[in-house]
């Protein structure tokens, strides 16, 4: 199962807060959305819009983070996996392509195409900064169904003081020093060359503190993605963008730049689970932090 995602017309603009997000909600679209699909996923009916040639259009509030829940949906008899796509366009400036592959998740029915099937959910995420902003879903080249796509949205809160565990990945490169202020912070390092894995054991969340590593040669601003899986399940692929901090240092890397930091949550379920972190970009590097609370 592939998650790729490709990005044009700018940097998106995304301040990521540590902090929880709530309870979801479903958002609807404000234009185009007359149309629905109704999927029975687990014995309820969820709610689904697809993504046609006019497009659909969301207005919300930040700060926010958003998810993105995909399915492609094919004849019956089609068992292999399949590829789709579809196209995000944030405040009608940023161009981002999202690519899913996934095969036929049998146990999906549909209330109105009851002789079609349908992949297993891509899920996407975005986190949105303060204010008003604007959501685009346009159609992908050359798919002979429409994409379905149910948008949901979480608010945010301050993380509360409670006990927290930061966590040692199981197997490292590098553990870096990250001075902020006269604070001291260890990091550790991750890039798609070197992904991370971690042991947590739920039922608790998990937030992924992340530093984009500068380079002399890279701009004031740059984004990265981080992909979270758990086995071959992938639990989401998180996209940031983020600028040279001023307050911050790599200690023994005067050479290098900590980007301002930024932040994803997962929730553990009960037990025992081992997620591997990875970073999607060739050529970067990421210093990360886990804190299971």
């Amino acid at each position: 199962m592939n998650q790729t995602v490709y990005y044009r017309s700018g940097l998106v603009l995304l301040t990521l807060l540590l902090s929880v997000p709530l309870e979801a909600k479903l958002l609807r679209p404000t234009k185009n959305g007359e149309e629905k699909e109704i999927l029975i996923v687990n014995s309820k009916r969820r709610v689904y819009y697809p993504v046609k040639e006019e497009g659909l259009t969301y207005s919300l509030s930040g700060p926010t983070r958003v998810e993105f829940i995909s399915r492609y949906p094919v004849i019956r008899k089609k068992k292999r996996s399949h590829d789709f796509h579809y196209f995000i366009v944030l405040d009608q400036r940023d161009t981002i392509e999202v690519n899913h592959r996934y095969k036929v998740q049998r146990s999906i029915r549909s209330v109105q195409h009851p002789k079609h099937s349908y992949t297993y959910s891509g899920n996407y995420f975005i986190n949105l900064s303060k204010g008003e902003h604007t959501l685009q879903l346009l159609e992908g080249d050359g798919l002979k169904y429409p994409v379905l796509v149910r948008v949901i949205t979480k608010e945010f809160e301050s993380l509360p003081g409670r006990n927290r565990t930061v966590l040692t990945p199981m197997v490292h490169k590098n553990d870096v020093k990250l001075r902020s202020g006269d604070k001291d912070m260890r990091y550790f390092e991750c890039s798609s060359e070197i992904p991370l894995q971690i042991e947590a054991r739920g039922a608790k969340s998990l937030r992924i503190l992340s530093r984009l590593e500068f380079t002399q040669s890279m701009g004031q601003e740059s984004s990265y993605r981080l992909r979270v899986r758990e086995g071959k399940k992938v639990i989401g692929t998180y996209y940031f963008n983020t600028e040279r901090s001023s307050a911050s240092q790599i200690l023994d890397r005067p050479e290098k730049v900590p980007g301002k930091w930024r932040s994803c949550h997962i929730s553990v379920p009960e037990g025992d689970h081992t997620y591997s972190v990875e970073v999607s970009d060739r050529d970067k590097v990421v210093l990360t932090r886990f804190i299971l609370y």
